[in-house]
């Protein structure tokens, strides 16, 4: 029978010190594999707390080493997991041990006709512990022609409280990243991960800023049903979401119908990197509305429209808030501008508006509409739009 003594030594004074799963999972396999327990494949399946993905899963064979896999939503309703020795673990505590071997792939799940073209002999499924009642769930498999002891298998269950203990501590770290990611940005979550918390946290920072809001959305409220509504308002922010991510942008804030954007300077990037980064994101996600659009109009649902202010300048970008409830955002003088040139899109009728000092920076042709005296800003903002959007009116009694 196999040792699993030093495997479980390897756990407590390496393998915990690992940052990355995918590291721990090959270390415990090599050494798994090195003290006599022969294993070919294993996963490791976990609830995941994320708004896209249903559950982490990491697998391990002796090719490919290990990597995560994740399933979207729905996976517990699919095929491949009803039925399943997992689904069965899941519901009834486990474990599942299937002699491959030794019975008819027609009898059981497809995942055991697959795992049995693989040149696997035996497959073992069982529950990893963690705390507050809560578990994953352990698969392992030999392609040893005689498939796993008994005693090899109790051998190896002793190890699992060791391997629960790493693996909830993954687990809680990827929660954390995913929750903090998903409510507050990517940049910004890190910046909380790496112990910018306290109030009044916070640095100057050079940036390209979008402020965009839905129009008509008063009317939207009063016509359409609630679920109509949030999947318009959703069906909006993922549009724009799909266009500002690859070139830069975090979505710092939603405030109802509205969104506030920032294209941070950073990496010893030029400002008009960051400007012509909004602005391509910009009319990306413009674009993009009119294809969203036509697919609403076939559905008999009402076209999306909504208008885009671009500016770029300094802000302070940081931790504001009670003593209990915090917020990371941006202030300062360019975001007010940003958010006023958005709400001229509407009196001068055209989508996309821009700073006088972000047209400096791109290389667009654009033209002046002129200098509008705007609620809130001292002095009038000089507006652009861009040359190709034209024709569009410029009249206003606010215009200067």
């Amino acid at each position: 029978m196999w040792n699993n003594a030093p495997v479980i030594d390897w756990i407590a004074k390496e393998g915990r010190f690992l940052e990355d799963p995918n590291a721990f999972f090959d270390g415990l396999m090599k050494q798994v594999n090195t003290n006599g327990f022969h294993i070919a494949r294993m996963r490791c399946s976990m609830q995941a707390l994320h708004p896209q993905v249903a559950v982490w899963s990491f697998t391990w064979d002796r090719e490919h080493g290990a990597h995560l896999w994740e399933a979207s939503h729905g996976i517990h309703e699919s095929g491949s997991y009803i039925g399943s020795p997992v689904e069965d673990v899941n519901l009834h505590g486990g474990p599942v041990r299937i002699h491959l071997a030794k019975v008819n792939p027609a009898d059981h799940h497809p995942l055991v006709g697959e795992l049995i073209e693989m040149g696997l002999t035996d497959y073992y499924c069982t529950r990893v512990r963690f705390s507050g009642g809560r578990w994953c769930v352990l698969t392992i498999a030999t392609d040893q022609p005689d498939g796993f002891d008994d005693g090899e298998i109790n051998c190896f269950d002793g190890l699992l409280d060791h391997i629960g203990v790493v693996l909830e501590l993954h687990v809680t770290k990827r929660i954390e990243h995913s929750l903090l990611d998903t409510y507050l940005g990517e940049r910004t979550g890190a910046r909380v991960m790496h112990g910018h918390i306290r109030r009044g946290d916070g640095e100057t920072i050079r940036a390209a800023l979008w402020f965009s809001d839905v129009r008509d959305f008063t009317v939207m409220t009063e016509t359409l049903s609630v679920e109509q509504l949030l999947d318009s308002l959703n069906v909006y922010f993922e549009t724009v979401e799909r266009a500002v991510r690859p070139h830069g942008g975090e979505i710092l804030r939603f405030v109802g119908d509205a969104m506030l954007i920032v294209f941070a300077q950073e990496n010893d990037q030029s400002a008009e990197t960051v400007c012509e980064n909004a602005l391509r994101a910009a009319e990306a996600a413009l674009s993009d509305l009119g294809k969203v659009n036509e697919d609403r109009s076939k559905a008999g649902l009402p076209s999306l429209r909504f208008g885009v202010g671009l500016h770029y300048g300094e802000v302070v970008y940081g931790n504001v808030g009670g003593t209990h409830r915090l917020d990371f955002t941006v202030m300062g003088v360019a975001v007010n501008r940003t958010a006023r040139l958005e709400s001229l899109t509407k009196q001068i009728g055209t989508p996309l508006l821009m700073s006088d000092v972000l047209a400096s920076h791109i290389t667009a042709p654009t033209v002046c509409c002129g200098d509008f005296a705007v609620k809130g800003v001292t002095e009038p903002l000089t507006v652009h739009a861009l040359e190709s959007a034209l024709p569009f009116s410029t009249a206003s009694e606010d215009k200067i």
